[in-house]
Parts: C-alpha cells; structure tokens; sequence
C-alpha cells in the first residue's frame, strides 16, 4: 500500500471512530407532536431523493438515490453512482532530466471508472426527538457495476527510422522506450475505452443529520465489494485482479416531499 493509499485508510477510519463517538448519547426517541412544531414537520412523507459526493480508499465518486419511505423505519433505494477505481500500487513519479514533464504512474494499464447500478435499504437502529440529534440507520446495497477501462498512455522517445522521436505509447511497448517524458492527455485513448461487467454489494451505516425533515443530509460509511469475472487491469502486475474491497465515505443531501 503506497503512502496515498495508506493516508486515504487512516482518513476514512478517523472519520468513522470520530462518528461512532458522536453517536453515543443517541437515543431511540420518536418523533413527538407538539404544538410548536411546525406543520411540515408532523407530516409523513412517503419519497426521499438525494445526491452524494464520495472519496473512497481507491478512488472518488458521485451518484443519487431514488428513495421510497416505507416506514419510519425502513426507506428503499434505486442507487446509481460513477466512481474511478485506482490501485493501491500507484506511485507517480516525474522525469527532473526534462523540461515540461508531466507526473505519470510506471506501468499502469488503464483509467478506471466504475458505473453502479443496485437496490438497497436503509434500516432504522436509532431515532432522534424532533428538536435535534442525530439519526442512525443500517444500510444495505447490491446491483449490476459496469467498469469503463481507458487505456493509460505515456510520452515517450523511441528510436525510429535511425532517428529519436516522441510518440504515444502503452506500457504494452515499454520495452522500446528510451526515455519517458510523462502522462499522455488524458483523452487519448478514449475510443479504445472497453467495458468489464460485474456485481457488488455493501454494508454500511448512515448518520442523518439533517434538521428540517423536508431537508435530507446525512454521512455515510460502506464497505463495497465488487468483482468482475473478465478483470480489470489497472497495474502490470495486477492484469488478473478481480475482486475489489473499498471503504466509501459519502455526504448526502437531497428532499423529503409527497406526490398528490
């Protein structure tokens, strides 16, 4: 696990312990009526849709959910999300012998992005009165994951026709290299995109800490597995990986409404 990687783990794991701690005093207290509470918060709402930005222990990524509320203690969710998917052995590194070099990563294989698409539920374990606090709910997610594999290319002097010259290359032609001079730009390649078909499934917990019920925000942790039977290769040394385990920290934000 390369320093990034290592920093990325210790972040996420902080961030968990810190919400474990803040959750403590959490009591499971419904919602009571009152006279000073205003309508909108009495009323049940039925749809819950909500946006997030994440950052993962291999990558970053966005989605939204679709949700229905079955109860107060269970929602439904259509989840779709689009994360990258780096690996844990990427080092960047940049040639100081020359002049306007960008960094680049030896011997990866490929940009990876991750296309999700699952069903899920939110679970209730604790409430929260209606002047404040804190709401605590289990999660659960599986689906159909689509992994998009660009290919990686490199600025490179190769001898060609007796002479030096620079060209875009794979790592698959790293054994004509003379010197790397970096990254290529990052739309290269990008008709030569191809698709790995997977599956994944998580588990995780969700802290709403919203405080207007028409307003949804909440911090969510998971563990997603995910694998694909065709592979995706990310390093050279990795062409046969399969199966990867992420730990995901998200923030949703999103609206309670009803449909009349």
């Amino acid at each position: 696990m390369n320093v990034l990687g290592a920093r990325i783990w210790r972040m996420l794991l902080i961030a968990l312990f810190g919400a474990c701690a803040l959750l403590l005093p959490a009591q499971n207290i419904d919602i009571q009526d009152n006279d000073n509470v205003p309508l909108e918060e009495k009323l049940v709402y039925r749809h819950q849709n909500s946006v997030n930005v994440a950052i993962h222990s291999q990558g970053f990524g966005a989605g939204f959910k679709i949700g229905k509320i079955k109860s107060i203690h269970k929602t439904v969710n259509w989840e779709a999300e689009v994360v990258s998917l780096r690996s844990l052995k990427e080092i960047k590194t940049i040639n100081m012998s020359e002049y306007f070099t960008r960094p680049y990563v030896y011997g990866k294989l490929n940009n990876v992005f991750v296309a999700r698409f699952g069903y899920g539920q939110e679970n209730r374990i604790f409430g929260k009165p209606y002047w404040g606090g804190i709401e605590t709910w289990w999660t659960w997610e599986m689906g159909a994951s689509l992994a998009l594999l660009k290919p990686y290319y490199y600025y490179v002097t190769v001898y060609q026709g007796g002479q030096e010259i620079i060209d875009e290359q794979t790592f698959e032609e790293h054994g004509q290299w003379m010197t790397i001079i970096g990254r290529a730009a990052f739309t290269k390649g990008i008709n030569e995109t191809k698709l790995s078909p997977g599956a994944h499934a998580s588990v995780g917990l969700s802290f709403e800490i919203g405080k207007q019920r028409t307003r949804m925000q909440a911090i969510n942790m998971k563990l997603v597995a995910e694998g694909f039977p065709m592979g995706v290769p990310i390093m050279d040394g990795q062409r046969l990986d399969w199966l990867y385990l992420t730990l995901h920290l998200s923030y949703n934000w999103g609206s309670r409404f009803n449909k009349y």
